[in-house]
């Protein structure tokens, strides 16, 4: 029996084209625009280059250990020290074309930018920032002890994401727990012709009636966001990263929305209110997930993005991409799955109760 309510449920999604072309173009033509119009944000940060910068040192300040340590430090770090002990600065900054130039005195110092070097004046002052604080706590240990241990940490980071990748991958994301939309064929006709009444006075269970909904509705939604994903990676090289599991992390969420979706209809016994309640809870969830601010640059806690069954996706996903592994990729399928199930047992015993109340 429950064959054949999925294959007619199927007849009637895609009589329903609209649905399911909504459900194709959407996260295509969203992704081109976002894309684009956000590549700038998105762009990967470009290091500065290697520069020179004078000094000078004036009355008490000579320091031949200090200086030596300057330069060294400054040449791993590409900043050229070049001594220039007469003239005027800001002449032989532009004579010398030096981005920056540092002159001490016997307890401090003072940096000069140039405002054609902007970004390397920055980069000059923060150098001398820690290189004299670095220099003001090493004596300061050295009067207590004779060897200084350093310790050296590697820091873990995210390497950059285009905007090409990220919203090429989060809005099918998205788009994925909207997948209700494509059921307004099947609970349309239901709701026009009575065929849930039949259904009531008929040995069908409520469970075979759920699965009858719920299968053809996440595997029509399945294949439109794997023809969408393959026009985007054809159109824009998307990269999605570990495909194996990253299809399985879409599914999953595609299962999440499609039971979100039946819950709220055989709650409301209403397709409006279905649809406005879906695609409110779904936009509040995007909005902290990261969908409309990308989740590296939000300012939202992290205790509200947590709370987004959207965010772990997302940031699931975006991780897989750039990095071929994440740690949410398990919360994301753990979140996915209680949900689904959660949803799927509240919309069983809705319609359990809704179809005693009718009989």
């Amino acid at each position: 029996m429950i064959r054949y309510l999925i294959k007619n449920n199927f007849k009637l999604m895609f009589r329903n084209t609209w649905s399911i072309v909504v459900m194709l173009l959407g996260p295509i033509l969203v992704i081109v625009v976002l894309s684009s119009a956000f590549s700038e944000l998105m762009k990967s940060y470009e290091g500065v280059g290697e520069f020179a910068a004078g000094y000078r040192m004036q009355d008490a300040a000579g320091n031949n250990v200090m200086l030596k340590a300057l330069k060294a430090a400054g040449e791993e770090a590409g900043i050229h020290f070049y001594e220039y002990p007469e003239g005027e600065i800001k002449d032989m900054m532009e004579k010398n074309e030096l981005a920056g130039f540092v002159e001490f005195f016997e307890n401090e110092y003072v940096v000069y930018k140039s405002a054609d070097y902007e970004v390397e004046g920055i980069t000059l002052e923060y150098f001398m920032n820690k290189m004299m604080n670095t220099a003001v706590n090493a004596s300061l240990q050295l009067q207590e002890q004779e060897d200084i241990v350093l310790p050296v940490e590697e820091l873990n980071f995210m390497p950059a994401v285009n905007a090409r990748d990220y919203y090429g991958i989060i809005y099918i994301v998205y788009f994925c727990w909207c997948g209700i939309i494509c059921a307004t064929g099947v609970l349309s006709n239901e709701k026009k012709y009575g065929i849930a009444r039949r259904f009531y006075v008929s040995n069908i269970t409520g469970l075979q009636s759920y699965l009858g909904k719920f299968i053809p509705v996440i595997l029509t939604v399945t294949a439109g966001m794997a023809i969408a994903t393959a026009i985007t990676i054809l159109l824009y090289d998307i990269h999605w990263g570990n495909p194996i599991l990253s299809i399985v992390i879409v599914f999953m969420m595609i299962a999440a929305g499609t039971a979100v979706g039946l819950m709220f209809y055989n709650l409301s016994d209403s397709l409006v209110i279905t649809i406005i309640l879906q695609f409110t809870i779904v936009w509040f969830m995007g909005f902290f997930g990261g969908s409309f601010e990308t989740y590296m640059f939000s300012s939202i806690p992290d205790t509200l993005k947590r709370s987004s069954p959207i965010y772990h996706g997302n940031r699931a996903l975006v991780e897989l991409s750039c990095m071929g592994e994440s740690n949410y990729a398990a919360s994301s399928l753990v979140y996915s799955f209680a949900i689904m199930v959660v949803c799927s047992m509240i919309a069983i015993l809705a319609d359990s109760i809704r179809k005693r109340g009718r009989a």
